[in-house]
């Protein structure tokens, strides 16, 4: 039987080396906060063959004298906090006084420091845990720390790591989350003498985001910001033509620290509700929070990457709310850039949105005659045409009907450009808003009744389960009676329905009743996605003709609208064609 024993020191530090040490990244990770604790102006990283062979930090902080060196390399040793109520309210990015102690349990450490009111410096030794004695040493105020040959001594763990080019991508990335999160801090990255990241102090965020993302990603984003209550908020954040297959540009900043959370991530999905397009397609999204260390957690999670916050819900409305109204301010539509024009906008974008599906028919129906063409003796860049005083502005705003084509897509002119619209995509979105403000004022749609009932059959879970969301299909137009134990009689049916079909209705409410059960909905996201799935059954289809009063109908109600330009599952409803472009591609322009 094995008894129980105090652990040797230095497995004690190979052990906390688990959590904190996984890859030469990690070593980086620990030391630059280190460096920023440290009050630093300017942060130095140099590595070699990806980090594995070396690590080099340098920077112009506070520095250490010997005394500090002396227990730096001692388990959980720190200057950030004394006692555990200092825990409560944490400033700090790097607090638990594991990091050097676990990277000189696994490597060759040695760190040079002097602090600027003192005339020389000291360095101090840790190979793989056999620590040195404080010894006097050239150095400039501040403190540089080198670590060489990480693993080497556990193969074990060295054998996990990968390529030296992966090694360095690892590094490059948390090397520009740096950048991005304290721009009042100059950073270099060099891999040996190859300069990979080189940052001024004092930029402002938007330039940070250029350096680090490159122009094609700073170009489009979107200014956000809250300055009053808990959190503070800074935002630059793509429009909804701007979106990615992955999060690697959703990232998230509290107090400096990159964090993971799943409030702030749910936060940025509500805010781009149906106007990121379908296909799990991403937003991206730069957020910046800061609040009172006080009001969150940040010890809940070995790489802090995780968070505790006191009041979750506030800090979801203040995500949501900020962003959605910067997003809905812009109101950005699909503008298409043809060969010859700018070459930074969204080209690729435009296309994907210009043919999102197939025509549903070969014929085009003209309502007027063209403008007359605008006589001139040279080709130019024409100015926009001003619409008359008392025209309304938004959707319908100087847009004139020209045609309908391939039975899907309205034709319309708007001063001088072409618009093309999906009357499908913008008759839902009409719908969707239309109905949730009908719900809020009066609490429920109007019905339609059936002069004869009629009887859906179904399955008997899925007749239990239409009466317990009974009160829902009440508030939404349905009148339903129990008919036995595999169907229900249908009295009414949403007066907003073009086709009435409650059988197919009922069965994509069920659909949408049993995906909220899986995904944990409560009442009013669930009703949310049941108007989504009216709105859609409501609404012109590809292939319905329509005459041009109802064309400049359904352009006035959408002028109400604040995001007119995607539907409720964010696709687009409009592409627009600028005579410009046009001009370029017909080579019109001398």
């Amino acid at each position: 039987m094995r008894r129980i024993r105090q652990l040797d020191p230095h497995v004690v530090n190979q052990i906390a080396a688990g959590e904190v040490v996984e890859r030469p990244a990690s070593v980086v990770k620990e030391l630059v906060e280190n460096a920023l604790d440290a009050g630093a102006r300017h942060v130095d990283v140099r590595v070699r063959d990806g980090g594995k062979a070396l690590i080099e930090v340098a920077d112009d902080g506070w520095g250490m004298d010997s005394g500090d060196l002396a227990v730096a390399f001692g388990s959980h040793t720190t200057s950030k906090i004394e006692a555990a109520e200092d825990l409560r309210h944490i400033g700090t990015m790097g607090f638990r006084g594991e990091a050097l102690a676990s990277i000189g349990s696994v490597a060759r450490a040695a760190i040079v420091s002097r602090p600027p009111e003192d005339d020389a410096g000291h360095r101090i030794q840790d190979f793989d845990g056999e620590i040195g004695p404080v010894e006097p040493a050239a150095a400039s105020p501040g403190t540089v720390v080198r670590v060489e040959n990480l693993f080497a001594r556990l193969p074990a763990r060295r054998k996990f790591l990968r390529t030296a080019a992966t090694e360095l991508g690892h590094i490059k990335t948390l090397m520009g989350r740096f950048a991005l999160a304290f721009p009042h801090v100059g950073f270099r990255l060099r891999n040996d003498k190859q300069v990979l990241l080189e940052t001024a102090p004092d930029e402002d965020r938007h330039t940070r985001i250029e350096r680090v993302h490159g122009p094609d990603v700073a170009r489009g984003l979107l200014h956000a910001a809250e300055k009053h209550g808990e959190p503070l908020l800074e935002a630059w954040i793509g429009p909804p033509t701007m979106t990615r297959g992955d999060s690697k540009l959703e990232q998230v900043f509290l107090n400096g620290r990159f964090i993971r959370d799943r409030t702030v991530a749910h936060a940025i999905r509500e805010a781009y509700r149906d106007l990121v397009p379908p296909g799990g397609r991403r937003p991206v999204v730069f957020l910046f929070l800061s609040c009172d260390p006080r009001e969150v957690d940040v010890n809940v999670h070995p790489g802090k990457a995780e968070v505790r916050w006191r009041d979750g819900q506030a800090v979801h409305r203040v995500v949501r709310t900020t962003l959605r109204r910067a997003l809905e301010a812009a109101a950005p539509g699909a503008s298409v850039t043809l060969p010859g024009g700018d070459r930074h906008a969204s080209r690729e974008a435009a296309v994907e949105h210009a043919f999102q599906r197939p025509p549903a028919a070969t014929h085009a129906t003209g309502w007027l005659p063209p403008a007359p063409a605008p006589s001139h003796d040279t080709v130019r860049e024409h100015p926009p045409a001003e619409a008359p005083a008392d025209e309304p502005k938004g959707m319908a705003g100087g847009l004139r009907p020209l045609a309908q084509a391939l039975g899907t897509y309205l034709v319309l002119e708007d001063g001088d450009s072409i618009v093309l619209v999906d009357q499908h995509a913008l008759h839902e979105r009409v719908l969707f808003d239309e109905i949730n403000d009908r719900l809020r004022e009066k609490g429920q749609l109007e019905v339609q009744r059936l002069l004869v009932p009629l009887v859906v059959h179904l399955e008997p879970a899925d007749v239990a389960r239409l009466f317990e969301a009974q009160a829902l299909l009440q508030s939404l137009g349905w009148v339903i009676e129990p008919f036995g134990d595999d169907a229900v009689a249908v009295q009414g049916v949403p007066a907003i329905l073009r086709r009435p079909d409650p059988e197919a209705a009922l069965e994509e409410l069920l659909s949408v009743f049993e995906q909220g059960s899986r995904d944990g909905l409560d009442r009013t996201h669930l009703l949310e996605a049941a108007v989504d799935r009216m709105a859609c059954r409501a609404a012109v289809m590809a292939g319905d003709a329509l005459h041009e009063d109802e064309v400049l109908a359904l352009l006035k109600r959408a002028e109400a609208l604040n995001h007119s330009h995607s539907c409720p599952h964010g696709r687009p409803t409009r592409l627009t064609l600028e005579r410009s472009h046009l001009e370029r591609w017909f080579h019109r322009t001398v």
